[in-house]
């Protein structure tokens, strides 16, 4: 299904306009898909930003329109505030274009794995509309890659192993123990 479709199917539920007549001002701000191969499964997400009451408001595309149960605040993981960009509905690419064209771009960079699951998130970056994607791989990869919708080219893409992602000290009798984050 194309991503104006995902949109039109949110903006025409009950949930949807029960939510407008509370926050008139909201407008589209993200879209997030997730699409596992392996077993065939697919979630969409719509989001939609009230500059009014400060808040993103999360839609689930199913057979029916879910709004999740109380929005969340615009906020980086660092939670440092900000105010989302207006997302356009005419976004190009689609959940579908999103493994051929990473496959390519890692068939060029002489990559051979295969993907599994993609996580990505649609929003505006340096004024662009850009698709941040987050593939698994087989074999324990992870892949994170940015791809422009307007020109379906790949802007960043590197790979890291599960592996990489954790860092251990050494424990007692030589054992190998996870380091614990002074959080």
């Amino acid at each position: 299904m194309k991503t104006e479709a995902y949109i039109k199917k949110v903006r025409d539920s009950d949930a949807f306009k029960a939510f407008m007549k509370e926050s008139p001002d909201a407008y589209l701000c993200s879209l997030f898909f997730s699409k596992d191969f392996n077993n065939k499964s697919q979630e969409t997400q719509a989001d939609f930003y009230s500059p009014k009451k400060k808040l993103i408001t999360s839609f689930k595309v199913n057979d029916k329109i879910e709004m999740s149960p109380a929005g969340k605040k615009a906020e980086t993981l660092t939670h440092k505030k900000f105010v989302p960009k207006t997302l356009t509905e005419k976004i190009k690419m689609d959940i579908d274009e999103i493994e051929p064209t990473l496959a390519d771009e890692m068939h060029n960079r002489g990559m051979t794995y295969t993907i599994e699951k993609v996580l990505a998130f649609v929003n505006i970056t340096d004024g662009r509309i850009v698709w941040n994607c987050t593939a698994f791989l087989k074999g324990l990869g992870l892949l994170i890659a940015h791809v422009e919708d307007k020109s379906q080219s790949v802007l960043f893409m590197e790979k890291k192993s599960f592996f990489d992602l954790m860092s251990f000290t050494k424990g007692t009798g030589g054992q190998q123990q996870p380091k614990k984050d002074n959080v």
